[in-house]
C-alpha cells in the first residue's frame, strides 16, 4: 500500500493504443499503485504485436480492462468507430480523470473530450511517452505532418505530462506551456544488481528491435568490438531483418522474454547501452542503472535526463563516441565499477515508484 495521502477515492480511466514496452510498464505502474491507493482504475486498451501474452498478469485484480480497437496510423474510417466508441464509454464511466497515453490514444481522446463539457466533465492529462514529431527517423515531411497535427490538438485544452525534463521543454517550445514532469520510474526493489563477469566483458541493450531503438547502430558498434572477451548480447526480439543484421555483426539475440527474465539478462551484464532514435524517458536506462550499471546512450531527449557524461555513463553522438568510451571501460574495470554504482545511486534518488506517484496526484489535484 502507497503511503502516500491522498483525497477521496477517484474515477480514473487510462486511455492507452501503444500497449506495450516502457508504455505498458509505466501504465501497469501508474493504475497499479492507483488501484491500491483505493481508486477506481479502468484501463481502456488496444492490443498490439509487442504486448505480451501475459499482460494481465502485470495488474493487480482490482483494476478493469476495455479492449478497444485503436490502429497505429491515421485511419479516418477506423479512428471514427473507436472514438465513437470511446466517447459512450466514458459517458458510462463518468470518470474524474482521464489520462491519455501515447499520440493515437492522446489524439481521439482529446477529440472527444470536445463533446464532454460541462460541471461534471473529467480532468483530461496526455502523456506522450516520446514525442512523434521527433522520431528522426520518420523524415521531414511526416515529422512535420506530426508536429502540424499535435500543433492543432494542442489548442484543445488538457494537460501535458512530460515523462522527462527534456521531454517537457520540448512541449513548451512546440505545443503548449500546460505541462507538467511526472518523471517515469521503476520498481527499485525489483531490480537485481548486476553481478558482472570475471574472463568477459558483456555489453548489451534490453528491448524490441524496432526502428526507435537503431539497431542498425547496434550492430555497427558491435562489429567494430570484435577482440577477444567481448560479447554483445540483445535481450529481445522484433524486426527480423533488423535481428539478421545484428547477428551478422555477432550480436547474441535472446529472442522475447518475459520480465523476470529480462532482468536476469540484464544483471549478466558490465556495459549498457542504448542506441535509441528517439526516446521519452527510456525504462531500460532507469532499470540498467538500478541494476548498478554505466550506461552509455545517445544523446536524444530522454537519454540525456539520465546519462551524465564522466558520472553515470556516456551520452554519444555516433558510433565513434560509443567505440571510444567502451573501449576505454572495457580495458578498465574499476571505472566501470565506479560509473555503475553513480549509476544506481542516481536511479535510487530520482527514479522511485514513490517519487512518480506523488508527483502524478499533484498533477491531477488528488494530494
Amino acid at each position: 500500500m502507497s503511503l502516500i495521502p491522498v483525497k477521496p477515492a477517484a474515477k480514473i480511466v487510462h486511455i492507452v493504443e501503444a500497449f506495450g514496452a516502457g508504455t505498458l510498464s509505466m501504465v501497469s505502474a501508474m493504475a497499479n499503485a492507483q488501484a491500491k491507493d483505493g481508486h477506481s482504475i479502468t484501463i481502456i486498451h488496444s492490443i498490439r504485436e509487442e504486448t505480451p501474452d501475459n499482460w494481465r498478469a502485470l495488474f493487480v485484480d482490482a483494476i478493469r480492462f476495455i479492449q478497444l480497437p485503436m490502429v497505429r496510423a491515421i485511419n479516418p474510417a477506423a479512428d471514427w468507430r473507436t472514438g465513437r466508441a470511446l466517447y459512450h464509454w466514458l459517458r458510462e464511466l463518468k470518470p474524474d480523470v482521464v489520462h491519455m497515453h501515447s499520440s493515437k490514444a492522446g489524439a481521439l481522446g482529446r477529440i472527444v473530450s470536445l463533446f464532454i463539457r460541462g460541471r461534471s466533465a473529467p480532468k483530461w492529462f496526455f502523456s506522450p511517452h516520446g514525442l512523434s514529431f521527433l522520431q528522426r527517423a520518420e523524415g521531414r515531411l511526416k515529422n512535420t505532418i506530426f508536429l502540424t497535427v499535435e500543433k492543432i490538438l494542442s489548442e484543445i485544452s488538457c494537460t501535458f505530462i512530460a515523462c522527462s525534463p527534456s521531454e517537457g521543454a520540448e512541449i513548451r517550445r512546440h505545443l503548449s506551456n500546460n505541462v507538467v514532469v511526472v518523471n517515469n520510474a521503476v520498481d527499485l526493489a525489483a531490480i537485481p544488481a548486476a553481478s558482472g563477469n570475471q574472463d568477459i566483458v558483456r555489453i548489451g541493450t534490453v528491448g524490441r528491435v524496432t526502428l526507435a531503438r537503431n539497431p542498425e547502430l547496434f550492430a555497427e558498434i558491435a562489429g567494430q568490438l570484435t577482440q577477444p572477451g567481448v560479447e554483445f548480447l540483445w535481450t529481445g526480439g522484433g524486426d527480423a531483418h533488423s535481428e539478421k543484421t545484428l547477428a551478422k555483426a555477432g550480436v547474441r539475440l535472446t529472442g522475447w522474454t518475459d520480465r523476470s527474465q529480462a532482468l536476469q539478462h540484464l544483471a549478466s551484464l558490465d556495459i549498457y547501452i542504448q542506441t535509441s532514435r528517439w526516446e521519452g524517458l527510456p525504462v531500460a536506462v532507469i532499470e540498467a542503472m538500478a541494476a548498478g550499471l554505466p550506461v552509455l546512450a545517445t544523446n536524444v531527449v530522454g537519454n540525456k535526463d539520465l546519462v551524465i557524461d564522466g558520472e553515470n555513463g556516456y551520452l554519444c553522438e555516433n558510433s565513434a563516441d560509443f567505440v571510444k568510451y567502451l573501449n576505454i571501460l572495457i580495458e578498465d574495470r574499476l571505472s566501470r565499477q565506479k560509473l555503475g554504482a553513480q549509476a544506481k545511486t542516481f536511479a535510487e534518488q530520482h527514479y522511485s515508484l514513490d517519487k512518480m506517484m506523488a508527483s502524478l496526484y499533484k498533477a491531477y489535484g488528488l494530494s
